[in-house]
């Protein structure tokens, strides 16, 4: 069926607001020419509504109310965020002790940088908003044109002008394609940071490719917990491990939804002038209880060829300058350039995860094949030895034995196995509550095994899990 609503118009901005009740219709009601999205009551809301589509996220102005249910921290973190990503954010002064403290805990008021094509950031007291109303909006809204009051005979603003208000940064708009010009080395691009990629590898450095050539076969949680067993595991042998988790499948990932978190993206480090550790770092998000960095693919997939091969080859590289694992959770896509050029060709290790139904596992050899057949074979010529096989979701007596998934691995070893556990993976997944499987009486012992495969000479450790 078609879908009747008319497109949003590109020439007029749009507002989100994360407030109360009130605040929210006051915003609403103020007759300026903009998008007002639906009402946000918390952060989370905000993020779930970028991350969902309910909110547009090609707006870029958002109104923060002060009183919200959010802690002044995490107000403050989106607010950086969102500011970085190139919004011009303004924060709603009812309480001065309550906008106080989100301003104390702002990253750019201790005087940290924020990134070169920032927004802009303001508090407008409510009192001055109840008695100006549009125009404190446009005094406040550093960077963007005027925003005419509403009236259905005036035109929109010039295109220049609207241009203007259209920051090239990741979430409210599609910066230009990275340059073709490389570095004086001939590796890199340009932005890419000449003293990091010059560090050598950290000492046992390993870098992990997940992947599988069927959609359902549990690749994303394989790979959070996979890198969260390895954290796990490393701080148990007292010689804790860092681990970075970076999510290639640019057109569908799923790690931001499975940890909670939204933003920043890939993106955001995809538009900074330079690619360096400080930048690189900003822009990664940590999942505390997996005890993990992870660096999340962009939110929407017609920004895939945007952050393209030699974007990630670089980030792959100096991210293993910056952590003792990398781990690259991929789509099933495996003859995309992303992951047949850079995925599989950086990783040490490469595991392939399938279930044990008969199409993932015919799939399983046919994508083997390819891989590692010579390039004069038209394969991609990975080494055999580099790949082993995950069993996911295995269960007995399903009509598929180990031999026949040995036979369709053509010689590649089962590294691990892990349990069939539907609903405790499910509900884990869906209230983002990943940690707690590494405590499954079945699941925990399965994913530590697991780490210890990939890791054997790193003294790792398995941790005790309760009913085990």
């Amino acid at each position: 069926m078609a879908n009747s609503e008319a497109a949003p118009d590109a020439s007029v901005p749009g507002v989100i607001v994360v407030a109360d009740d009130s605040l929210y219709a006051l915003i609403a009601g103020l007759g300026v020419r903009w998008r007002v999205q639906p009402q946000a009551r918390s952060v989370d809301q905000m993020w779930q509504g970028l991350a969902s589509g309910s909110l547009d996220t090609s707006s870029r102005i958002l109104v923060f109310g002060d009183a919200l249910p959010d802690p002044a921290d995490a107000i403050a973190q989106a607010i950086d965020r969102m500011v970085q990503a190139g919004a011009h954010v303004l924060v709603i002064q009812t309480r001065p002790d309550l906008s106080g403290a989100i301003q104390d805990a702002l990253r750019f008021d201790r005087g940290e940088p924020v990134g070169d094509s920032a927004g802009s950031f303001s508090v407008v007291p409510i009192d001055t908003l109840r008695a100006q109303g549009a125009a404190a909006l446009v005094t406040h809204l550093t960077g963007v044109v005027p925003l005419a009051e509403t009236d259905p005979h005036t035109p929109p603003p010039p295109v220049d002008e609207i241009d203007e208000l259209r920051p090239a940064m990741p979430g409210f708009a599609d910066p230009q394609p990275v340059s073709d010009v490389a570095s004086p080395s001939g590796d890199y691009p340009e932005q890419a940071s000449a003293e990091l990629l010059a560090r050598p590898r950290l000492p046992g450095q390993t870098t992990i490719t997940v992947t599988s050539s069927k959609g359902g076969s549990g690749k994303s949680t394989a790979s959070i917990l996979l890198s969260a067993a390895i954290a796990r595991a490393s701080a148990q042998a007292g010689r804790p491990l860092s681990v970075c988790l970076i999510d290639l499948d640019t057109r569908d990932g799923q790690v931001a939804s499975m940890i909670g978190q939204f933003m920043p993206t890939a993106l955001n480090i995809r538009v900074q002038p330079m690619w360096d550790e400080e930048r690189i770092r900003r822009n990664l998000v940590t999942a505390p209880d997996l005890g993990i960095e992870t660096l999340l693919a962009p939110i929407r997939p017609r920004t895939a060829q945007t952050v393209g091969p030699d974007f990630y080859r670089t980030i792959v590289r100096s991210l293993q300058r910056m952590f003792d694992v990398v781990v690259m959770d991929t789509s099933v896509q495996y003859l995309d350039p992303l992951i047949a050029d850079v995925a599989l060709v950086e990783a040490d290790e490469i595991l392939f995860v399938t279930n044990l139904a008969a199409t993932a596992v015919q799939g399983m050899a046919r994508a083997l094949r390819e891989i590692t057949a010579p390039l004069d074979e038209s394969g991609l010529g990975i080494p055999r030895e580099k790949i082993g096989i995950i069993v996911n979701q295995s269960i007995a007596n399903v009509g598929m034995e180990r031999e026949q998934v040995l036979a369709a691995g053509l010689g590649v070893p089962v590294v691990g196995v892990i349990p069939l556990a539907t609903k405790d993976v499910l509900a884990a997944t869906n209230l983002n509550r990943m940690h707690e499987l590494l405590d499954h009486p079945v699941i925990g012992p399965a994913y530590a095994d697991l780490a210890m495969a990939c890791l054997p000479d790193r003294g790792l450790q398995t941790w005790p899990v309760s009913g085990a």
